[in-house]
């Protein structure tokens, strides 16, 4: 049995195994701000949520890049097993506190800690165009069982809004050659791959009520802001602020709420990775993970 190595999940400051392979503006932001990621960031709706959880069909669920757990918490009040694979420490400690009865383990999408045809579905909740998709996409293959769903699930910010792509321009400044949803790579690499065959792309309006500093979490959440200095951030602060102050005490957070599944088709499987849907308890047997 390959050998479980996993830095402590319930600590920040706990060294990642897989943190060498993320993004810098991910490991470094959501390190730094992992506590603004859980106030400032919108739950999903619950039609999202709910069709996620049909498309598992009570099977075991591993979610990649599982954050600080809204999407984890969400699917889990549906009587979900999940297994929640977050690369950075600090996002894992949140996980944890916020979702006692999920398996929160140190992983990414490359190299997932699971075994062969052990889950129904997998989902990605906000987090997919971080991933390196040939190889991300590999492991999903290997992870999923016959006919187990790939699903990502998304809010997107409504830059129709006047204040909101006001907001956007700001931060827009500092994003460099941070992954973003909007480029549609991520999409484009999962249409590509025959292995996965769409089946669902739903969206639905999800305003999330807030306020100004609501709205200044969700900007210090942003990965490639988090990982700037103090004095940039007091800036970035400062402009945000007065974008939104005219905008009252409570105000929506306008989102669009998106949800796309795939089903794993029997292109490239083998008979080692051929179990029918939830046959193979999730975990059980993990690769290592001490790269």
């Amino acid at each position: 049995m390959p050998d479980r190595r996993r830095s402590d999940a319930t600590h920040p400051d706990a060294a990642d195994a897989s943190l060498g392979l993320i993004h810098h503006a991910a490991g470094t932001g959501y390190a730094r701000r992992a506590d603004a990621y859980g106030r400032g960031r919108p739950t999903y709706h619950p039609s999202i949520v709910a069709r996620a959880a049909t498309l598992a069909n009570r099977g075991p669920v591993v979610e990649l890049g599982a954050g600080t757990g809204i999407f984890t918490a969400q699917l889990a009040g549906h009587g979900l097993a999940v297994t929640a694979v977050e690369p950075v420490a600090a996002m894992r400690a949140e996980l944890v506190q916020a979702v006692p009865t999920a398996t929160a383990l140190d992983g990414t999408a490359e190299r997932l800690p699971v075994d062969d045809g052990s889950a129904t579905t997998v989902i990605a909740s906000q987090s997919f165009h971080w991933f390196d998709y040939e190889p991300a996409l590999d492991e999903i293959a290997r992870a999923l069982a016959p006919g187990g769903h790939l699903v990502t699930v998304w809010n997107v910010r409504d830059n129709g809004v006047d204040w909101v792509a006001a907001c956007t321009a700001v931060t827009n400044r500092y994003a460099e050659d941070t992954p973003r949803h909007g480029t549609m790579r991520w999409r484009r690499a999962i249409d590509a791959d025959d292995r996965f065959e769409l089946v669902e792309d739903l969206s639905v309006p999800n305003p999330y009520p807030t306020t100004a500093q609501g709205v200044i979490d969700r900007v210090l959440s942003t990965s490639f802001i988090a990982a700037l200095d103090e004095a940039t951030t007091a800036r970035v602060i400062t402009e945000v602020d007065a974008i939104v102050a005219p905008l009252g005490e409570r105000f929506d957070y306008p989102y669009l709420g998106e949800l796309q599944a795939w089903r794993r088709t029997t292109r490239g499987q083998t008979p080692e990775t051929s179990n029918p849907v939830g046959s193979n308890p999730v975990g059980s047997d993990p690769r290592d993970l001490n790269l």
